[in-house]
């Protein structure tokens, strides 16, 4: 199973899918992938790299996932943290760890928003070599 997490306000409810639907004995892959950031710019004197900023932001993605681990005690759990373009990454992860399921969150992005930035779920939905389960978070008027 894996299971690709943004820590965003939905991270807790596909983990908790990811969790319940991982057999037993199986181990639930958690995947964080960092998106390349705006971390460097140009200046008269060449290229500037903020490789502090960089360092902060691994180990709390690091400090993160481990604590995703500690929620679920008793389960098999493989942590990893990669970084580049999510949808590419994802895939490769689930071809990697051999995944017969990848449980992801979607945020439900529609209209231009999605025209504009694309979405993550379904490019993997598109080309992943597995089943996707997508999670969204439950609309808050109660609408289905």
């Amino acid at each position: 199973m894996l299971v690709p997490v943004d820590f965003s306000e939905l991270t807790d409810t596909v983990l908790r899918y990811g969790v319940e639907l991982t057999k037993e004995e199986g181990t639930t892959v958690v995947l964080h992938v960092l998106e390349p950031l705006p971390l460097h710019f140009e200046t008269a004197f060449g290229a500037f790299v903020n490789t502090e900023g960089l360092m902060r932001i691994r180990e709390n993605a690091l400090r993160l996932l481990e604590e995703t681990k500690q929620r679920h005690p008793g389960r098999t759990f493989v942590t990893e943290l990669k970084e580049g373009k999510p949808a590419p990454i994802i895939i490769d992860a689930a071809h990697r760890h051999g995944a017969e399921l990848i449980v992801m969150g979607t945020h439900g992005r529609g209209g231009l928003e999605h025209l504009f930035l694309g979405s993550v779920a379904a490019r993997v939905v598109r080309n992943a070599g597995c089943p996707v389960l997508t999670v969204r978070r439950p609309d808050p008027k109660g609408a289905a």
